[in-house]
């Protein structure tokens, strides 16, 4: 089986995308051993390079030129390399024009339409970039094979709004961007409630919010611990049960050593974002078997099942009232570890890569199997017919 592997950015460095095109040639590659990777530097770096104008509402990837150089360059090495099938991650913007014959696909979070009316930061986005982004979604869209989008939210959103064929679109989550399985860790008794939030965004991770609660389990938890990963409120320096642990670089072996015993360590993972099209770090505390404190938006309700693997949190709720939720659930120790469990569990079916690859390959072998039913039989031996086995299964 030939695989073609291109991502929204490079696969080779552990940084990009969160790490997601790492993780995901890792997974394609455990499956299709020889799977072949079209890397695009020059464009990536013209692209980095003025991507700054964004902030002023110009979409710089969905540009028709950019988009038509993008394909023409992958084009030439579909050519070369002849793939059975392409596995794009996030790639709308490298594949948009690509011959139509080549078996695309295609994984991503969401979809254009569900970014762009979603997330408050692209609110500023003129009628005309609005409309170049979904006429580069819809070219891809209509090359697309199969259309794996992380959570029911987002294939939700993309059959309402481009009225995907169930068959095409499904739910694919992606994974806890983890090099090994950490395995389950019991939480241990007489410990703290811990609480760990891990984001860069302070405010839109719904930090503030975070810490309010904090502050009411404080009143009846006088050691609960607040652990901040990736932010830095300075409005939070010097409070007692606060600690900021500033940005940790997965790439580096000990400050992410330092990360690992932070998730060991804590009681539930807490981020109640504003908006979260997935939110990978909620696979990453179920990883460790620790519920989560997450709202309820976009993506998280394919990651976390309100009262069984976490809790999930609307728009009107009060800080006291989820504090009162937390700490009844920390009040019993046989329905904490319950929750812990069921994280775990759900890590294991359905939040690894492992699992994403799972839905991968099935879109491969179904991609294959007509291919392979259009190709001429060979002639019949002589004395006797054997069924020539598929794919050597």
């Amino acid at each position: 089986m030939r695989v073609v592997f291109v991502a929204i950015a490079s696969p080779f460095k552990r940084q990009s995308w969160s790490g997601i095109p790492f993780f995901a040639l890792r997974e394609v590659e455990r499956r299709f051993p020889g799977t072949q990777v079209i890397e695009t530097p020059r464009l990536d770096r013209l692209v980095e390079r003025i991507g700054g104008l964004e902030r002023h509402g110009l979409m710089v990837r969905r540009q028709p030129g950019l988009v038509r150089l993008y394909s023409r360059r992958i084009e030439a090495e579909l050519e070369r390399l002849r793939p059975d099938v392409v596995v794009a991650i996030g790639a709308a913007h490298k594949l948009a024009f690509i011959d139509r014959k080549w078996p695309l696909v295609y994984a991503a979070d969401c979809l254009f339409a569900s970014v762009v009316s979603y997330y408050g930061k692209y609110r500023r986005l003129s009628q005309r970039a609005r409309a170049k982004g979904e006429a580069i979604q819809r070219e891809l869209l209509a090359r697309a094979d199969r259309v794996l989008l992380a959570s029911q939210w987002a294939v939700d959103e993309a059959r309402i709004h481009y009225g995907l064929d169930p068959d095409v679109v499904r739910v694919a989550p992606m994974g806890a961007n983890l090099e090994e399985d950490p395995g389950f860790q019991p939480p241990q008794r007489g410990e703290p409630l811990r609480l760990l939030f891990v984001g860069f965004d302070w405010e839109r991770k719904g930090g503030s919010r975070i810490f309010a609660v904090w502050q009411c389990l404080r009143r009846e938890f006088r050691d609960v611990e607040l652990h901040i990963v990736g932010s830095e409120p300075a409005e939070l320096d010097g409070i007692e049960g606060v600690h900021v642990h500033g940005r940790i670089d997965k790439t580096d072996p000990l400050a992410f050593a330092r990360l690992r015993e932070l998730y060991a360590r804590c009681s539930f993972l807490a981020m109640l974002s504003r908006q979260e099209a997935y939110g990978l770090v909620y696979c990453e505390a179920a990883a460790f078997g620790r519920p989560s404190i997450a709202a309820r938006t976009g993506g998280i309700e394919t990651i976390v099942a309100d009262g069984e693997s976490g809790l999930l949190v609307d728009a009107a709720e009060t800080p006291q009232g989820i504090a009162d939720r937390i700490a009844a659930v920390w009040r019993s120790p046989a329905r904490y570890r319950a929750m812990c469990l069921a994280a775990r569990a759900r890590f294991e079916q359905a939040l690894s890569w492992r699992a994403w690859g799972q839905h991968v390959e099935a879109a491969i072998v179904e991609l294959a199997r007509p291919a392979a039913a259009a190709e001429p039989a060979p002639p019949a031996a002589p004395s006797r017919t054997v069924p020539r086995p598929l794919f050597g299964l």
